[in-house]
């Protein structure tokens, strides 16, 4: 009798864990994809979320400012929302000084689910650039400019 209530408990287990997992993978679903954002500050950037937690952005102000595209990773904090750490490299631009690595820390709330995918984004973020040299995750010095907005922004769907 003892060894089958363990075998009862290790199947429940099994299936609880699975169960949380079916809904992490719904969770990261609705989130995953493409959005188009609009600054408060009428820039425009693209992010796009994976569901292994990596996220990527670029914006059109790369070549006005002097960075790269950013990466990182992303993750849930709630249903609806999600933070993100983005680190990307500035170069010189018109005798630019802040030459260096930055980080960018969003926070994001999603809406609008339609088919289990969120339609609509919303948030803001801000930044911090390092001199060159500096972790920016783990910097030793202060920032050499610091910066954020709020934006707005929608899914890129293929059709």
């Amino acid at each position: 009798m003892l060894r089958s209530a363990g075998f009862g408990v290790a199947l429940v287990t099994a299936l609880i864990a699975t169960v949380d997992a079916e809904a992490t993978d719904r969770e990261a679903l609705a989130v995953e994809g493409t959005y188009f954002l609009i600054q408060d500050d009428g820039f425009q950037r693209v992010l796009s979320f994976d569901r292994g937690g990596n996220i990527s952005q670029i914006s059109d102000q790369e070549t006005l400012i002097g960075f790269t595209t950013s990466t990182g990773a992303w993750a849930r904090t709630d249903p609806e929302k999600a933070v993100a750490t983005m680190i990307s490299f500035n170069y010189d631009v018109y005798g630019s000084d802040t030459v260096g690595a930055t980080a960018i820390r969003y926070e994001f709330t999603f809406s609008d689910m339609v088919d289990g995918k969120y339609q609509a984004i919303s948030g803001s973020y801000a930044g911090k650039t390092y001199a060159e040299g500096q972790n920016p995750l783990r910097p030793s010095e202060a920032p050499v400019r610091t910066f954020g907005t709020a934006f707005a922004g929608s899914r890129v769907n293929a059709d």
